[in-house]
C-alpha cells in the first residue's frame, strides 16, 4: 500500500530536499541538490542491492530518473512532477508512483527547451543504458 503524498512532499518542503530515500521507514539517502547528480550519488554510495524496494520522493521525475529509479529498482516513487515518458518506464517495471502534477515533459526552468537530461534519453529505455548515459554525461 502507498503512502500520503502530501505528507512526503511535506517533509521535502520541510527539510528543503529535493530527493529523499526511504526504506522501512528508515533514511537512507536525502539531497538538497537538483538534477540527476542525487540519484547517481545514491546508486553510488548505497549500492543497487541496498536501493532495491526502496521509496523515492524526489520533486521532480522526468523518463531520466525514472529510468535510474528503475535501474535500482524502487517499488515506490512520489513526486510533485511527473511527465508521461516517467510514467511509462515506472509501469514497465512495475513501480507504484503518485504525483500532483503529471506533464507532457520535463522543461528547462526558463522554458525554452525540454531538460538536456530529457533529451539525453529520448531513445533510450533500458534502465541500464540510462545509467551509463547519465553517469558517463555526469562524470565529465
Amino acid at each position: 500500500m502507498m503512502g500520503d503524498l502530501n505528507a512526503y512532499m511535506n517533509k521535502l518542503n520541510r527539510e528543503r530536499l529535493n530527493l529523499l530515500i526511504i526504506k522501512n521507514n528508515k533514511r537512507l539517502y536525502a539531497s538538497k541538490k537538483g538534477g540527476m547528480d542525487p540519484l547517481l550519488e545514491a546508486i553510488n554510495l548505497l549500492g543497487l542491492q541496498t536501493l532495491v524496494g526502496t521509496t523515492v520522493i524526489d520533486k521532480i521525475v522526468g523518463k531520466a530518473a525514472a529510468l535510474l529509479i528503475s535501474y535500482f529498482k524502487a517499488s515506490d516513487v512520489y513526486t510533485k512532477l511527473l511527465s508521461r515518458s516517467a510514467i511509462e518506464v515506472l509501469e514497465k517495471h512495475g513501480i507504484r508512483y503518485k504525483s500532483e502534477r503529471v506533464v507532457e515533459n520535463i522543461r528547462k526552468k526558463d522554458d525554452t527547451d525540454i531538460c538536456p537530461f530529457e533529451k539525453l534519453v529520448l531513445e533510450i529505455e533500458d534502465p541500464k543504458e540510462g545509467y551509463e548515459k547519465l553517469r558517463g554525461e555526469l562524470t565529465r
